[in-house]
């Protein structure tokens, strides 16, 4: 009988299919079953499909942790992984993630690894003080967790110093990867890209791509961009936030200039319509996003936060201004749509910088990872995965 893996995350549109396929096909290369429990976001009459996925099974998870809504999801859970008898269960999302290794404590008994990446603690440097809620929430379940895999160097060190005498592994990867595929070979010229948004072919184009809600700190984007004369902004995805930054838009006499493009799945590719990226998050866990970004080419104008700090050097392939400085983001999009020479300069540090982050080196790292709980005797100690060179993965 084959082994069996399960995925968990707080949804399976916006987090399993755009993040975690490659891992999913990884498993079914391994010869596991495959499953994945998320709660469903696709949209209506969309087809529910997951490649390299066996089953699906549909819980909705609530990201508030006080939702009592929560309750019925754990129960639904443990009922999930109590009738299937997983080899592995690998988490994602803090809610989902926190949910799921309450599910599991039974299972883990019997020989189940419980794996949780974390995308980013809801805990951080600079956080507000509700934050520490998270931070209690994490040190409690690290007794329930057999590997804890992180994106950043903040995060690594707050998980090793949490789960110091715990039997829990910790891990350190690059990232989750980028595939760049589309970045790099895009199917339509930058002129009917811009054709598509009426955007004209000389204009400095600032391009934006993240969920819209009040962390992506989108409003910032659009003031920056507002006050630079003809110069334009592209902002991809959607969120509760969406109305609210097209009214501001509209009070700003920038509605021609700004536009929204809505949840795109061929983002990547239009990266490479843009003159630059703007990323002005008040906290991320790494931030794909502008990694993709830097693939295309493009220099960065960033916030500065522990994510951003992994890859982001100001004056090398960024400008970076704190999260609240609307005036230093102006400022950032000013100067380089004047500056044709420092765009390309920091577009091709940036480039070259990308390629630690490719999908295949990701892969390889968490392959590492995975191999660890495939063995009967896992190592009960606290590591580093290393980074494998990219042609370890076909």
């Amino acid at each position: 009988m084959s082994k069996k893996v399960l995925f968990v995350a707080s949804v399976a549109k916006k987090h399993i299919l755009q993040f975690h396929v490659p891992y999913l096909r990884w498993f079914k290369e391994q010869g596991y079953t495959v499953h994945v429990c998320a709660g469903n976001d696709f949209e209506k009459g969309d087809k529910v499909e997951i490649p390299y996925c066996d089953k699906y099974y549909q819980i909705p998870f609530y990201r508030s942790p006080f939702a009592t809504r929560n309750l019925t999801s754990y129960k639904e859970l443990k009922k999930l992984v109590e009738q299937n008898r997983y080899d592995i269960v690998h988490c994602h999302t803090p809610v989902a993630a926190a949910i799921a290794r309450m599910s599991l404590r039974k299972e883990r008994k019997k020989g189940t690894y419980m794996l949780y990446t974390a995308h980013g603690f809801h805990f951080y440097k600079g956080a507000p003080k509700a934050s520490k809620l998270y931070y209690m929430i994490e040190k409690m379940l690290v007794k329930h967790t057999d590997g804890l895999i992180t994106i950043n160097e903040e995060d690594y060190a707050a998980a090793v110093k949490f789960s110091k005498n715990k039997k829990c592994k910790v891990y350190k990867i690059h990232s989750i990867g980028g595939d760049f595929t589309a970045v790099e070979n895009p199917s339509r010229t930058r002129e009917e890209m811009r054709k598509e948004f009426g955007i004209p072919e000389n204009a400095f184009l600032v391009m934006s791509n993240s969920e819209i809600n009040e962390n992506k700190n989108i409003t910032t984007s659009i003031r920056a961009v507002a006050a630079n004369k003809d110069v334009y902004l592209l902002v991809c995805g959607s969120g509760k936030l969406l109305e609210e930054c097209k009214e501001l838009a509209k009070e700003l006499s920038a509605q021609d200039r700004i536009k929204f493009a809505g949840y795109r799945f061929d983002a990547k590719e239009l990266l490479n319509c843009a003159d630059a990226f703007i990323f002005p998050s008040y906290r991320e866990g790494l931030g794909m996003a502008a990694i993709e970004a830097m693939a295309a080419g493009l220099p960065l104008i960033v916030s500065d936060n522990r994510g951003t700090r992994e890859y982001a050097v100001q004056g090398e392939n960024a400008l970076i201004c704190k999260a609240e400085d609307l005036q230093g983001f102006t400022k950032a999009i000013e100067l380089l749509s004047k500056d044709k020479e420092l765009c390309k300069k920091l577009g091709n540090n940036g480039r070259e910088k990308s390629g630690q982050y490719r999908l295949s080196n990701a892969v390889a790292e968490m392959a590492e990872i995975y191999n660890d709980f495939m063995t009967e005797e896992a190592e009960e100690t606290v590591t580093e995965a290393k980074s494998v060179p990219a042609e370890a993965v076909n």
